[in-house]
């Protein structure tokens, strides 16, 4: 993904967002968000190419450069290593506090990413496996401690079913919050740790400071705010937030700030203590209301009436601070008919329940940032805002595990006071294992006041569920978890139950404390969490029914043990039961190592989740009773089938049998009305599906991917159906619809050869993959019909001949993958449906006609795909020609076309892009003739003239805007300084960075030795002026590509990037003359690939008046709309045109004079069209470059 960087010694970006991220993200989720941030004034850093180069130091610069970083966790994350590097640099960033980082879950676990579990995890160990560079195990430490690292974050959750479009407000919305706790100019450096301090160094007070607002005066202006929007009327306010977080604070502040506009005003501190002390009534509230009043002594005896009337002649201040119940107000503020208009009551509470519809707002309390943690632990460390000596990076520690909560900075700064580094390093360590004794027992005063339903499933949460999908976490607890969440006790965001790291310490050791073997359950239950050291904890539980939870990871164990058949059998209360292996189960590692020689017997009737990695028996025991059973996963297991019979599974949701190779039978879960997830990939016995699974109508995924020996579907309609994936099912020869709701088919890989002719009942169908359906060999027309289909796959159906699919109607249709199919009796070109449909799907994004022999030329309506993006064209080795293109087209790929010859003259019209930059690669098309490289050359010059000025308005003034490359062994021509190796020493003459410069053109010919996989070539540059400043950026130029390919010859691979960034750097500066650069060193390289730099060369492109591609007058003005109607102008010529030539073809083919005339005539026609319109428009000049580039592109046709 690096692509560029730009730096100025004389200027920083400012509020920059840095995203870290693979790929395959980057045309759908990752543009969506830059789009959101961009729009709310985000400056962020977008890398472009894909994938990157082997020096990522100018990467690190942007990372460094910036303030946020989000990186994204997807499952491909972990496929290159590029995307770990960024991070190991994030992590150092955030480590020396000059970066905050947010994480982002994009579809995949949060486990898994923290865990190194899954697909993410499967991934990670594959990519450590095939590393190639030096300090393996170093470098794999690294990464492994940055996601550790960043992944502890608070980040926010995206799962298959959430809303995209609001997700990314709340990052957009997270980030801006971010930002307002940064100041963009810091106001003192931190202090770099002093190495030579010795350990013996204490941390004592420096001084006797005042207490730092640590960022409160940035709520109080937020309050305040709220509070003068309503001063028309009384006022009720309600603060919320965890535990410890700072209302107390915030309202004692606030009071102080307000109680002088207010004749009365009153402060109740500590209300819940004050209920329990049984003397709250409400005397209290107006006793301290009229305390300044001589009447004070008269409130008790004066009649209701007469004290209404006279609190009603002033406003009042009110605070009721740490509220715990509806009631406590009611007892305090009656019906408030006491209270004048005009007056402020503002109530505290960690419940927000106890205030839902009984204030007019609510404010949550937010954790501080991560500068303001550091600089108020450090308060209460060092006496200063700042750690002092050696002890930087260890309060960076505390400060991160109290996760921006005052209470605990305060608590553990104060106690650490003083201290030695030992002392500190063994707190931090004993923090790891369980919260401060000072913290614990402020938190337990909120547990203490659950019910005992509430305290058992905060329990379960901080053991067994922590960052848990909300539903899922829900059904298995039984409860719903919104009374905890409103008592900020967990947190759900994005869909998922998180919990702060003080309140996940404080479960886990509250609930280790109650895991001591009991008689009966009444003290609480027992949960257990335990690894290979811990398994005599296991064989003392045995009998013990209060045990709630056991967690075993295996991963570590090194001999088998064996364990009694009664083990589990009287906990009859046992709700979860899970032995797994963190370790990635799939390299064979995890191999289970309990045994049970003597069988198993599990009558566990309360069990809702049971997970056995490699379960050993055949089937779960007889005694096994599921009917309180929600999530069933025996991955890597031993059984045939479930269980014997059919048993009563009214709960059972969620079932995962994958890779049990000799599972045969499905019948034991007939009767799961309620299943909506059943994975059985990888169970390659399973023959077939049992009829009965009609009665599964909850069931939503359906994976079968490789059950190699599934021969047939059975004949059902399962209604609630939406993914169904039958990839590498390879002997399955016919497909039938068992849902009419599909959303997702996978077929790919299959031994299909039709699809059913009732396929346009998926009405619902978003995407159906058929990639690698070798004996595939027709697709029906009801195809046509699919109008919600976004994606179709047909890659690889190498037997495929016919495509009669009426596309026209699928408006949707975004994405369409031909490659490899085989229409070996007609030509693409030739086909009805496609030619009929350029119009009628518009909407495609990105299609695919790679590897087909038979392509010769492509249609000339493909110009009319105005969202088309990518261009697949590699390997079509007769393609001989292609025509106009699309104007928003943004990768094409012709690789491998070793006949083209021609292009397009102009190769595409001229028009603003979605997307500013371009990449058109040519590489091994080794007959394309000159004339169709210098169209390629000049149609990137006109584009990167046009994108120039945008690019830079937005932010990638040093991003190329348009990168080429075809087969050459020197550098064209018309490049002004060429030189001979990989570096250029240039000195420029006055005057030559003015305001019409727009683009520089950069080259490189390179010459390739081996097959190469992610090469690049990147081009540093520098520019130097008289005071011996200088503005640096680099770039790359070509490359990119994901599968490995070999270069048949030596290649010139051009790059165009815009030079705004050196204009602006000399117009801001003051003695514009002297800080024109007058040098430049200009150094070429090959990165992450075998290739040497033969030449190099650059050339300075100047706007020039009147010329079609300049936007605006030469003061920069905008003229965009005539631009636009000229542009329309000449696209409805050139259609104009293309129809003439297509209806003169045969004529001209039989001699006809008749050609020649119509020839003639339609030119006459077409000249008179545009200057009638360029005339009216006055850019007839402008106009007249365009339509010459016509009158070349029809020249064959036109001679006269």
């Amino acid at each position: 993904m690096a692509a560029s960087s730009s730096s100025s010694v004389q200027s920083r970006p400012h509020n920059q967002v840095f995203v870290n991220f693979r790929g395959e993200l980057r045309k759908t989720f990752v543009s969506h968000l830059e789009k959101a941030l961009k729009t709310d004034g985000i400056n962020v850093f977008i890398d472009e190419n894909s994938p990157r180069g082997k020096d990522i130091t100018t990467l690190f610069d942007r990372i460094e450069e910036s303030k946020i970083a989000l990186p994204i966790f997807s499952n491909h994350y972990t496929d290159s290593h590029w995307c770990l590097d960024e991070l190991e640099k994030i992590k150092e960033c955030v480590d020396s506090g000059k970066l905050v980082a947010i994480p982002i879950f994009y579809k995949v676990e949060v486990a898994d990413v923290k865990n190194l579990k899954g697909v993410f995890g499967d991934k990670f160990w594959e990519l450590v496996r095939n590393y190639k560079g030096d300090c393996k195990g170093a470098k794999t430490d690294k990464w492994i401690g940055a996601l550790g690292v960043v992944t502890k974050k608070f980040g926010i959750v995206l799962t298959e079913t959430s809303k995209e479009s609001e997700e990314i407000d709340n990052i957009v919305a997270r980030v801006i919050e971010a930002l307002s706790g940064i100041s963009i100019e810091r106001e003192r450096e931190i202090p770099i740790d002093n190495h030579d301090a010795g350990d013996e160094e204490t941390a004592e007070c420096a001084s006797d400071a005042p207490l730092p607002p640590f960022g409160i005066e940035t709520r109080l202006k937020q309050l305040e705010e709220k509070i003068n929007s309503y001063t028309d009327r009384t006022f009720k306010l309600g603060l919320v937030g965890m535990p410890g977080i700072g209302k107390t604070t915030l309202t004692e502040k606030l009071y102080e700030n307000c109680k002088g506009k207010f004749v009365r005003q009153a402060f109740l501190p500590d209300v819940r203590e004050l209920s329990k002390s049984g003397m709250m009534d409400g005397s209290i509230l107006r006793r301290e209301l009229l305390r300044n009043e001589d009447v004070i002594q008269e409130v008790v005896n004066m009649k209701p009436e007469s004290l209404k009337t006279h609190l009603l002649l002033n406003k009042s201040l009110v605070i009721l601070d740490n509220v715990t119940s509806k009631k406590q107000m009611e007892v305090l503020l009656g019906n408030g008919d006491w209270i004048k208009k005009g007056s402020l009551i503002i109530i505290t509470t960690s419940d927000r329940s106890v205030i839902e519809g009984e204030v007019d707002d609510i404010y949550e309390v937010h954790r501080l940032s991560a500068r303001d943690s550091l600089q108020c632990f450090s308060h209460y460390a060092f006496g200063v805002v700042n750690p002092v000596g050696n002890f930087m990076n260890i309060s960076k520690e505390f400060s991160e595990y109290a996760k921006g909560n005052p209470f605990a900075l305060k608590i553990l700064g104060g106690e650490l006071n003083g201290q030695n580094k030992a002392h500190w390093e063994e707190t931090l360590r004993r923090l790891a294992q369980s919260s401060n004794k000072t913290i614990q027992d402020f938190l337990k005063i909120s547990y203490n006041e659950l019910s005992q339903l509430q305290k058992d499933v905060f329990l379960d949460v901080a053991c067994f569920f922590r960052s848990g999908d909300e539903y899922y976490v829900r059904c298995l607890v039984e409860s719903d978890l919104k009374a905890l969440a409103s008592k900020f006790l967990i947190n759900i965001s994005g869909g998922r139950v998180e919990m702060h790291d003080l309140l996940y310490t404080f479960g886990k050791k509250l609930a280790s404390a109650l895991a001591s073997p009991k008689e009966l359950p009444s003290e609480g239950w027992c949960r257990l969490s335990l690894n290979h050291n811990e398994l005599d904890a296991l064989k003392k539980a045995a009998g013990d029914v209060s045990v709630r939870g056991i967690f075993l990871d295996m991963s570590e164990m090194k001999e088998e043990v064996s364990l009694h058949e009664c083990t589990f059998k009287k906990m009859r209360n046992l709700w979860y039961l899970k032995l797994y292996s963190s370790h990635c189960h799939r390299q064979g590692k995890a191999d289970c190592k309990l045994n049970f020689p003597d069988g198993i017997q599990l009558p566990l009737e309360e069990i809702r989740y049971l997970y056995w990695l490699k379960f050993p028996l055949t089937k779960l025991p007889e005694a096994f009773d599921p009917k309180n059973l929600s999530d069933l996963n025996l991955p890597y297991s031993e059984i045939e089938g479930v269980w014997d019979g059919v048993k009563e599974t009214p709960k059972l949701k969620w079932v995962d049998l994958s890779y049990s190779s000799k599972l045969s039978n499905l019948s034991g879960l007939l009767n799961a009305e309620s299943l909506q997830r059943l994975n059985l990939e990888g169970c390659t016995s399973l023959k077939e599906l049992p009829k009965g699974m009609q009665h599964m109508q909850s069931l939503v995924f359906l994976n079968m991917r490789g059950c190699t020996s599934l021969r047939v579907l059975p004949n059902i309609n399962l209604i609630s159906m939406k993914t169904l994936i039958l990839t590498n099912c390879s002997i399955l020869r016919t497909f039938k619809l068992i849902s009419n709701n599909l959303e997702n088919l996978h077929l790919d890989g299959t031994a299909i050869t039709q699809l059913p002719t009732n396929m346009w009942k998926l009405q619902r169908l978003i995407v159906l993959n058929l990639k690698d359906c070798e004996k595939l060999e027709a697709v029906p027309k009801c195809l046509g019909k699919l109008k919600a289909l976004q994606e179709l796959v047909l890659s690889g159906c190498s037997k495929l001949s016919t495509f009669p699919v009426p596309i026209e109607k699928m408006k949707s249709l975004q994405i369409l993958l031909l490659d490899g199919t085989d229409f070996s009796t007609l030509k693409v070109e030739d086909i009805p449906e496609l030619r009929r449909s350029m119009n009628g799907i518009s909407s495609l994004q990105r299609l695919c006609l790679s590897r087909n022999d038979t392509i010769t030329n492509l249609q000339d309506d493909i110009s009319l795909l105005c969202h088309l993006k990518l261009l697949d064209l590699k390997f079509c080795k007769n393609l001989i020609s292609i025509p106009l293109l699309p104007p928003n087209l943004e990768i094409l790929d012709a690789h491998g076309c070793d006949k083209l010859k021609t292009v397009a003259t102009p190769l595409a019209i001229l028009k603003h892009m979605e997307k500013v930059h371009s990449k058109f690669i040519f590489t091994n098309c080794n007959s394309l003739e000159q004339a169709a490289k210098n169209s390629i050359t000049t149609y990137a010059q006109r584009k990167s003239q046009l994108d120039a000025r945008r690019c830079y308005k937005e932010g990638h003034a040093s991003e190329a805007l348009f990168i080429t490359s075809f087969p050459g062994s020197e550098v064209p021509s018309w490049f002004d300084h060429r030189m001979i190796g990989p570096t250029l020493n240039l000195k420029f003459p006055p005057h030559w960075c003015d305001n019409r410069l727009s683009t520089i053109v950069l080259c490189a010919v390179v010459s390739f030795q081996d097959e190469i996989n992610s090469f690049s070539v990147e081009c540093t540059c520098e520019f130097t002026n008289e005071l011996g400043t200088c503005t640096r950026f680099s770039c790359i130029l070509g490359g990119g590509w994901i599968e490995p390919r070999k270069i048949d010859s030596d290649h010139v691979f051009i790059g165009y990037t815009s030079c705004s960034h050196i204009t602006n750097h000399v117009e801001g500066s003051q003695g514009h003359q002297k800080c024109v650069p007058t040098t430049a060193s200009i150094k070429f390289k090959v990165i992450d690939g075998s290739g040497e730099i033969m030449n190099c060369g650059l050339s300075l492109v100047y706007e020039e008046p009147n010329h079609v591609v300049i936007e605006g007058d030469s003061n920069g003005t905008s003229s965009g709309r005539d631009l636009s109607v000229v542009e329309s102008t000449v696209s409805s010529a050139t259609r104009f045109l293309s129809v003439v030539l297509r209806n003169t073809t045969k004529l001209r083919s039989s001699g006809s004079v008749l050609f020649l005339v119509l020839s003639a005539f339609s030119l006459v026609l077409l000249v008179q069209f545009v200057v009638q319109q360029s005339r009216r428009l006055r850019l007839l000049s402008q106009s007249w470059s365009r339509v010459s580039f016509l009158f070349l592109d029809s020249r064959h046709a036109c001679i006269i």
